[in-house]
């Protein structure tokens, strides 16, 4: 009896989280449809230091290059290789 009601209870939230689960496809806009929404509040998104581009690709569900390394223009410096000191016998 109390497997058949564990399992029925278990059943019905798995089926309850599923129901309240929001489709990935709901939060997704078209490009067409970010650009209309920049259009209309160009000024705050600007004041909050976003850029167009990068508003378009956070509201279109695609990954924007991190802007320290698109403002940067440049490539992190490679570290530098330890240096190697050849010791000899009688320097010891």
């Amino acid at each position: 009896m109390r497997i058949r009601s564990f399992t029925a209870m278990s059943l019905a939230m798995l089926v309850s989280l599923v129901m309240l689960a929001p489709p990935a496809s709901a939060q997704q806009k078209s490009a067409k449809a970010c650009q209309k929404d920049w259009a209309a509040n160009t000024a705050a998104l600007q004041a909050s230091g976003k850029t167009e581009k990068a508003y378009i690709a956070e509201c279109t569900g695609k990954a924007a290059k991190p802007a320290a390394a698109a403002t940067t223009g440049k490539a992190a410096k490679p570290a530098e290789p330890a240096t190697t000191v050849k010791v000899r016998a009688y320097d010891r």
